[in-house]
């Protein structure tokens, strides 16, 4: 089992769709765009890097805390496969920044940057 059934988000608004490699630092995933996502496209594969994000990092929940320098190139058509890379660059306490890109067919369609934080239990 993936650690993508404990991300918080459910469908529709789950956006990553299966999770390919992931070791300590990167993660390697697919988002698949439907006509049945609740949110253009172009948001949705945003959507799907920071849930990538989100898993490789936090195990309990956690939040986005910033998107930075994103760029859509290919907004994704239905039946496309986004083939997402997501890389942790930085870990300031618990607040984490990733950089991650997302291809189409092998090329290039998404790339950005991403800013996520654990939430502190007491």
């Amino acid at each position: 089992m993936s650690w993508l059934a404990n991300l918080p988000h459910q469908i529709p608004f789950r956006a990553a769709s299966a999770v390919r490699r992931s070791d300590e630092k990167t993660t390697e995933g697919v988002y698949i765009c439907t006509t049945n996502d609740v949110l253009p496209p172009g948001v949705m594969v945003v959507e799907a890097m920071a849930q990538f994000a989100g898993g490789l990092v936090l195990r309990e929940q956690g939040f986005l805390t910033g998107i930075d320098r994103c760029e859509v190139l290919r907004v994704p058509e239905p039946g496309d496969a986004v083939e997402i890379t997501v890389t942790l660059e930085a870990e300031f306490g618990g607040t984490f920044r990733f950089s991650g890109s997302g291809r189409i067919g092998g090329v290039e369609a998404v790339r950005g940057r991403f800013y996520l934080a654990s939430r502190e239990t007491t």
